[in-house]
């Protein structure tokens, strides 16, 4: 593995569509069959406050089910309600892959993430090697704030002592790569979902994308990218 000068010392995952992509069309079809016609549209629904809110843990469980059902004209029981909110998620094993090799080679990690803490608690018990090898764990729920707000970014590189321009976020908001460029950090976006926040098709080249451009940081051997995209030579 090649060494690069300026090569990060820290690496910050988002969670959603990184390692844990999301697929959202499940619960919109779920809604769909449980609302009156002339309903709010389901792919709506990040529209609405009681979303940021929750993931900045604003309001409890029980007011989010409470507001999430009302704004969609949603009749069905909480409990179904959140089966159908938290089994919308699957971790991408070639990503957890990269994690873990990443480790290895003696870069830090963080997890920098919009989570609330229902999804987080699922997530957790449901796919724990979503979560080892991580030395930070930036969470909105838990830094009472979300992406791109800066301190999302801060909170890891201060904790770990990482100047900002060694810091390199994967994010699949451009927003966030954005506001994390500004801040002085390296960004890669990872465009894999479309304006409805659902996969778009695109995952196996852009995790290709990814996995070449660590390579040419210094970040992984050819080798190493190998065992986790197919590199044609």
């Amino acid at each position: 593995m090649a060494y690069c000068l300026n090569r990060p010392e820290l690496v910050d995952f988002d969670f959603g569509q990184v390692l844990m992509p999301f697929y959202p069309q499940i619960f919109y079809r779920f809604v769909r069959a449980h609302q009156p016609l002339g309903a709010v549209e389901p792919e709506r629904f990040l529209e609405f406050p009681c979303i940021n809110e929750f993931d900045i843990d604003g309001i409890i469980d029980e007011e989010f089910c409470h507001e999430m059902k009302r704004n969609l004209c949603l009749n069905v029981e909480d409990d179904e309600f959140w089966r159908q909110y938290c089994h919308i998620m699957k971790p991408d094993p070639r990503m957890v892959t990269l994690k873990r090799i990443l480790k290895e080679n003696g870069f830090k990690l963080a997890m920098v993430s919009n989570i609330n803490r229902r999804h987080f608690e699922y997530a957790r018990i449901k796919y724990p090697e979503v979560f080892t090898d991580f030395d930070y764990l930036a969470l909105s729920f838990k830094l009472r704030t979300r992406k791109p707000n800066w301190k999302m970014y801060r909170a890891p590189a201060k904790g770990l002592g990482v100047l900002p321009s060694r810091c390199f976020l994967i994010d699949d908001l451009k927003v966030n790569i954005d506001e994390f460029e500004r801040w002085g950090g390296v960004g890669h976006h990872y465009d894999v979902t479309d304006e409805r926040f659902c996969p778009n098709g695109r995952l196996e080249e852009e995790r290709t994308k990814l996995v070449m451009r660590m390579v040419n940081l210094g970040m992984l051997s050819l080798s190493q990218a190998g065992s986790i995209v197919r590199i044609d030579f």
